[in-house]
């Protein structure tokens, strides 16, 4: 609640009327006028800027801003400025769409133009006081009671962590250069807003047929233990991608929980800055890759297309439509997308020993067998750690997480883990480690060492 509403100096009514005009001249970013919080903050001044609103319809205007700012809040977004940067980066629109497909030097100047003109007026609506609402309202009419008993909201509440790539300083004149590189950099819409996406089929609710992961698992490559020559072939070869340059589709084989899809996931932690999505393609779905190749060519970002834990028992749909977008089918595999996948089995398709009892046949039925394996133009192997290398991968994570303990006291426990959890892997050393994290010093064995 407030009690003083005179200290702050509204905007006079010249400044009010031109804010108005711009906001109704606004093209380029049309649509984050029905952004819900801005479309309240819009409803308000123009209440204040008319000549005969009634103090009901002022209160009832600046109670629906505050319910747009709570909401706003409620969803981890507390100010104004962050709802309409969210509106202009990450919303699809026709304006991000022909930024992101063109250089600079080829975008229309209408377009530059109108961009920089929203851009700055989003700024300058944005950067209303509340305070200041309060003192619009009660200068076109609201009682001093009434604004006596209306809460001023706070900027700052509810605001969750920033994405790295928003500055309020892009809505200015001056960031238009700044957002339509964004757009170059990182897409339009679902794109732009996420790092990775797993394709789900096309619906009313997903109409591109991809569900968009915003917060994808944080592992990054710096918290992996070993694989540094795979993990080193797999880094290159992304940046080629990034870079523009050829990139290979690469198979990563060996044995359960050494890490092959933590390794790819770990590439959009560390690169998605610069420009890498990664779109997931369950096993189930892989007769859709067409269409998702036909998505991403239009796209400006680079994309890795993930398949995790290939396995198939026979000749499926499945089988033969990977097999055709790696090399074999009539359209080109896109400049921009490379495909990764995982999978226990080195050659990927389960073989029978009874494909092995025809001596006709036999030739013919593994070269089928192996030419999906064949088709990726790299292979990654990932064996199975040795007990000294668990160790090392043991000790290295919790030094990395900070926890103190006695190595002679604790190894006996990371090696009976190792028994009862059926073999070494980095997987399993972390699920020991993760144990370990919640126990107390005793259980550490720092009980055994005297305090100096």
């Amino acid at each position: 609640m407030i009690t003083k509403t005179k200290e702050a100096e509204p905007m006079d009514n010249r400044e009010l009327w031109t804010l108005l005009t711009d906001v109704e001249c606004m093209t380029a970013l049309r649509h984050v006028k029905k952004n819900p919080a801005i479309a309240a903050l819009i409803r308000l001044l123009a209440a204040c800027g008319s000549d005969n609103t009634s103090p009901d319809v002022l209160r009832e205007a600046y109670i629906g801003v505050y319910d747009a700012w709570l909401s706003a809040a409620a969803k981890g977004r507390g100010g104004f400025a962050r709802e309409a940067l969210e509106s202009v980066l990450f919303e699809e629109s026709a304006a991000a769409m022909l930024c992101a497909g063109m250089e600079a030097d080829r975008l229309p100047y209408s377009l530059v133009s109108s961009l920089a003109h929203d851009l700055d007026t989003l700024g300058r609506l944005t950067a209303i006081e509340p305070a200041m609402c309060l003192l619009l309202c009660q200068r076109a009419g609201m009682t001093g009671e009434t604004a006596a008993r209306l809460p001023v909201w706070e900027p700052t509440l509810g605001v969750g962590q920033l994405d790295p790539r928003m500055d309020v300083g892009m809505l200015s004149r001056e960031g238009a250069k700044r957002v339509t590189a964004f757009f170059r950099k990182h897409g339009s819409g679902l794109f732009a807003r996420c790092p990775g996406s797993t394709w789900v089929g096309v619906s009313e609710r997903y109409p591109l047929g991809l569900r968009g992961i915003r917060e994808p698992d944080p592992i990054r490559l710096e918290d992996m233990v070993l694989y540094e020559r795979e993990r080193g072939t797999l880094v290159e070869n992304t940046k080629r991608l990034l870079a523009g340059r050829q990139a290979c589709n690469i198979l990563l084989y060996g044995d359960k929980g050494t890490g092959k899809s933590a390794t790819v996931k770990a590439l959009l932690t560390n690169m998605w800055l610069d420009g890498l999505r990664i779109v997931e393609v369950p096993l189930a779905h892989l007769t859709n890759l067409p269409t998702i190749f036909s998505i991403l060519r239009e796209q400006p970002g680079k994309f890795i297309v993930f398949v995790d834990d290939l396995a198939f028992n026979d000749s499926c749909p499945e089988y033969t439509a990977l097999k055709t977008v790696l090399e074999g089918g009539l359209e080109a595999r896109p400049a921009n997308v490379v495909v990764y996948a995982t999978s226990n089995r080195r050659n990927i398709v389960r073989q029978r020993f009874s494909e092995r009892q025809d001596d006709v046949n036999e030739r013919d039925t593994l070269e089928e067998k192996f030419s999906l394996a064949d088709r990726f133009d790299l292979r990654l192997t990932f064996l199975a750690p040795t007990q000294d290398e668990y160790f090392t991968i043991v000790r290295t994570l919790l030094d990395s997480r900070g926890i103190e303990y006695d190595w002679e006291a604790l190894m006996p426990r990371a090696r009976a883990w190792t028994v009862s959890h059926n073999g070494c892997s980095p997987r399993i050393a972390r699920q020991f480690v993760d144990l370990i994290e919640g126990e107390g010093k005793e259980d550490r064995g720092m009980d055994s060492i005297q305090e100096e």
